[in-house]
């Protein structure tokens, strides 16, 4: 048995972690632990409308931890990394320390503690010249999934003719 110091939330709270908490775990209990997280952020992560479903961040770490839990069914997609000229076979080992940081930044970016630790000035989020610039970027962003297709063509031609 060896001894495990994790810092993650459990459950996906913000405010509740296991820093200083030691967990024994043998190298399988280890794997389901890591995985059990990398699961909770999967289902957590906010799901991106403008991206298509293949690119998003869960389809692809969905697929990524395919490969590790079932190495036989990966080898056959993807033998080879990069180019025939550097050609490299795919590492499928799985690195529970490397696994484990890996789904701790993910908390912390998904519970937002990057930006309550340093927080953006107002000048920089409101600038002068124009106030409600990143608000309107945001509002567009929300809007363009759910368009139809005769708005998504009225907005092209108004940005091909701009009156002033």
């Amino acid at each position: 048995m060896r001894q495990l110091t994790l810092n993650i939330a459990p459950n996906g709270r913000s405010g509740e972690s296991l820093e200083g908490q030691v967990l024994f775990a043998n190298k399988e209990g280890q794997a389901q632990i890591a995985l059990r997280h990398w699961q909770r952020i999967i289902s957590r992560w906010p799901i991106d409308k403008v991206r298509p479903e293949a690119v998003s961040f869960q389809a692809l770490m969905k697929k990524r931890l395919e490969r590790y839990q079932n190495p036989s069914s990966a080898n056959t997609i993807t033998k080879v990394q990069g180019t025939e000229a550097n050609a490299a076979p795919i590492n499928l080992t799985w690195n529970e320390n490397k696994e484990m940081k890996q789904t701790n930044v993910l908390y912390a970016l998904l519970e937002n503690r990057f930006q309550k630790e340093s927080p953006l000035p107002d000048r920089l989020r409101y600038p002068a010249s124009e106030v409600n610039h990143y608000d309107m970027i945001i509002k567009e962003s929300e809007r363009a999934p759910s368009r139809s297709f005769l708005d998504k063509l009225t907005n092209r031609l108004k940005g091909m003719i701009r009156l002033r």
